[in-house]
């Protein structure tokens, strides 16, 4: 791949990448090696670089693999909440929407999870996600409602819990 083309994939999908492996693992420390590992991995397979166009779903299907790769070996915790000793999830109460946002998030199925934030962090398309997960648009389409249905549900319920305290 040449010099130029990789410092514009670099420059244009960073940030998207690294903010979806973010909201994927929970670990910023992680999520920096992994975004950094995607474009050591662009680079080398340069030849198998997708046309102009189609590198975004490519370059997320790379950050996907190698969230699943961590995941199976064990270097990767699955995405929780930090606890107090008392067992109680702690969150300062200016960060309550987010906690409660990655909270639900958590409860997700992988597929419905990973699909959701694919679109809604990355900003693929539902093309895009489909080719960067292996799957079919309409099944996309299925994952994301679902997962959208569900975090009503869930923030809902929070929210009403929340607003009766």
């Amino acid at each position: 791949m040449e010099r130029r083309r990789a410092q514009a994939l670099f420059e244009t999908h960073h940030l998207a990448l690294y903010r979806f492996v973010l909201r994927s693992c929970g670990d910023a420390r992680a999520a920096e090696d992994v975004t950094q590992e995607v474009f050591v991995r662009a680079l080398r397979d340069g030849v198998r670089v997708p046309p102009a166009g189609s590198e975004r779903a490519w370059l997320f299907q790379i950050a996907r693999n190698l969230l699943i790769d961590r995941w199976r070996r064990g270097n990767l915790e699955p995405l929780t909440l930090p606890e107090e000793a008392d067992g109680t999830t702690a969150v300062p109460a200016a960060q309550a929407l987010r906690a409660s946002l990655r909270a639900a998030l958590t409860r997700l199925p992988d597929a419905d999870r990973e699909a959701f934030l694919l679109g809604q962090v990355a900003g693929l398309t539902y093309a895009e996600i489909a080719d960067s997960t292996g799957t079919t648009e309409a099944a996309v389409r299925s994952r994301i409602y679902r997962a959208r249905r569900a975090l009503r549900k869930q923030l809902g319920t929070e929210a009403a819990t929340e607003h009766e305290r």
